[in-house]
């Protein structure tokens, strides 16, 4: 809080393992050839973290809006082969200025004392590299995946397995339209052979 009040920008850059953000998260992931399941990381960040911010500063108030972009490794979850990708996301964090200690419930509120001289973020870069993952992990938008007969990587090559068309999930509720309409035929007809 030693700067004046005013808009003031600043980048920097640090390893992620400064930040602790190595990408903890693991899942088990089935191999092909029918054996054990294998423990996989979902994503794996690696390199420097870059964060980009703009820190609007006031007499009771600052007001962080802030940038980010990691470096990450992923596995597709289509055709489970390894890629390298940037991830960004955006925050923005007010610190409201205050003399006693605060415990605030408000989403991406704080309380500090107009005496800090430091603010650390280095738990919110952490959380939003964190949310900056795709609840979907693609290597590519048309990843054609694995052949789920064989399990070849159809991006690399075709198989020669035979892919059958899915099985229409509507056709009980086709069968039971078409019994329906026979039966009224069949009703209709014995109406019409009643009245001769």
């Amino acid at each position: 809080t030693n700067f004046s009040d005013g808009i003031h920008e600043f980048q920097f850059s640090e390893p992620v393992k400064n930040l602790r953000i190595l990408g903890s998260v693991k899942r088990l992931h089935r191999s092909h050839s029918g054996h054990s399941d294998l423990p996989l990381p979902v994503t794996e960040f690696f390199g420097d973290v870059d964060v980009k911010c703009k820190m609007d500063k006031s007499s009771h108030q600052i007001v962080l809006d802030c940038d980010i972009l990691v470096h990450s490794k992923m596995i597709c979850d289509r055709c489970a082969t390894e890629y390298e990708t940037n991830l960004t996301n955006h925050f923005q964090i007010s610190y409201l200025f205050s003399r006693e200690a605060i415990d605030s419930d408000e989403y991406n509120v704080k309380y500090i004392s107009p005496e800090e001289d430091k603010i650390n973020i280095k738990d919110d870069v952490y959380e939003y590299a964190e949310l900056s993952i795709p609840l979907k992990k693609l290597c590519k938008e048309n990843c054609k995946g694995l052949c789920p007969h064989c399990g070849k990587n159809l991006n690399e090559e075709k198989c020669n397995c035979k892919n059958e068309t899915t099985r229409d999930v509507w056709q009980p509720l086709k069968n039971l339209l078409e019994t329906a309409e026979e039966q009224k035929r069949k009703n209709k007809r014995n109406t019409s052979k009643a009245r001769r």
